[in-house]
């Protein structure tokens, strides 16, 4: 429902019905007594013109006493709520929200529409305050905390809109719920503004997690990208996992990642790249199609050399000492599409030891067993890769996005 829907919803709930018939409690003063029944009466029926012009009439009777007060407000709240008078109708709530007739149950549902109404008006400050003061009065609603955190976003207070939409995706999570992507977005825009990265990565995480879109991984990965690396292979799988989760965008960029590919003796998964990149039709410059093609070919013919003498090689690398050898034969397994291979290659050589990139090794064995539909083992082979802080900032990426 929309904010004004729930508004007159929340407020059209209460309707007073007149003929108290217990002595303890109080009456009307017989000088109102007679337009207040006649407002009660065109309440039940809903003519509302008629509830104010009845309890306008009362108003305007002297003396009154608090109860007659107390009784016109609250006969005119529905009235202008449904003639969508809402300033005239917070008004109303407002005269009589802290009298003492007014029963304790119906009071947190009041605040939390005067919360709304002064949202919907712009008036952030006053959401803020009767959103708080309905749920010091009981209010179990989840509206009411997402309410004050937005006023607070758009009062310039991110710190305690952070605090509070952190508060609402932990009881999300705590019940086994997803968080909504707009809380998350809204943590992320507040951990920004207020320059906490710790938050803004959690949520980002979230974010991948959940809802794993294309726009969320560019910001994921930004921090990788933005720290440049002469590490070909740490490159290599940082260009790798842009590829799987759809950011890979420019030519130039498929291109050197082949170019390493090949040069760490992977022409299968060279091939595969660059044919992705013509099938996509991202070179537009003729001089970069062109050598881009010369790569092509030339992977072609390397990664026909290369399968047939896969076999052979992976003997020569099971009798190493070391077990890098093993691992890069799996790799080139995983280039040429048989993860059943390239796990048990990767595998036995991280079981072999000796490994001189160990941070690589378990981020291939994390793709290996992605590769073979086994999530779990994935996520736990990325999480084994801490020896390097870079290596160990990409693989977490690649756990999360195993996990999503």
């Amino acid at each position: 429902m929309s904010r004004l829907a729930l508004t007159v919803a929340l407020v059209l709930g209460f309707a007073f019905v007149g003929g108290v018939s217990r002595a303890d409690e109080p009456q009307v003063s017989r000088a109102v007594a007679k337009s207040l029944k006649a407002a009660n009466e065109a309440l039940q029926v809903k003519n509302y013109a008629e509830v104010l012009a009845r309890t306008r009439e009362a108003a305007a009777i002297t003396p009154r006493t608090a109860y007659d007060d107390y009784v016109i407000h609250y006969m005119q709240m529905p009235a202008f709520a449904a003639q969508s008078n809402y300033t005239e109708t917070a008004n109303a709530i407002e005269a009589i929200i802290d009298s003492p007739y007014l029963p304790a149950t119906s009071r947190p549902q009041m605040l939390r529409t005067l919360m709304s109404i002064d949202y919907q008006q712009k008036d952030y400050d006053k959401a803020i305050q009767y959103g708080q003061r309905a749920l010091a009065a009981g209010d179990l609603s989840s509206d009411t905390p997402l309410i004050i955190a937005q006023a607070y976003y758009l009062t310039g207070k991110y710190k305690e809109a952070l605090a509070g939409m952190d508060a609402i995706v932990a009881r999300d999570e705590q019940a086994g719920r997803k968080p909504a992507e707009k809380s998350l977005n809204l943590i992320w825009s507040c951990a920004i503004k207020t320059k906490d990265d710790a938050a803004a990565s959690r949520a980002i995480e979230k974010l991948i997690l959940h809802y794993p879109k294309p726009d969320y991984w560019a910001n994921a990965m930004a921090g990788v990208l933005a720290s440049k690396t002469t590490d070909d292979r740490l490159l290599l799988m940082t260009y790798r996992l842009m590829a799987q989760v759809g950011i890979l965008k420019r030519g130039a960029d498929f291109t050197e990642m082949a170019q390493i590919a090949l040069d760490q003796g992977n022409p299968g998964e060279a091939q595969v790249v660059l044919e992705q990149a013509f099938a996509k039709n991202l070179y537009s410059d003729p001089h970069d199609k062109e050598r881009s093609q010369r790569l092509l070919d030339k992977v072609r013919r390397s990664a026909a050399e290369d399968r047939a003498s896969l076999p052979k090689e992976e003997k020569a690398a099971a009798a190493a000492a070391a077990g890098d050898g093993l691992v890069q034969i799996g790799a080139a397994y995983l280039g040429f599409g048989q993860a059943d291979k390239a796990l048990a290659s990767i595998s036995a050589g991280i079981a072999k030891g000796n490994l001189k990139y160990a941070d690589e090794s378990y981020m291939l064995l994390g793709i290996a067993y992605q590769r073979n539909k086994n999530t779990s083992e994935a996520v736990r082979a990325f999480n084994r890769a801490t020896n390097d802080p870079k290596y160990a900032r990409l693989a977490k990426l690649w756990a999360l996005e195993a996990r999503s």
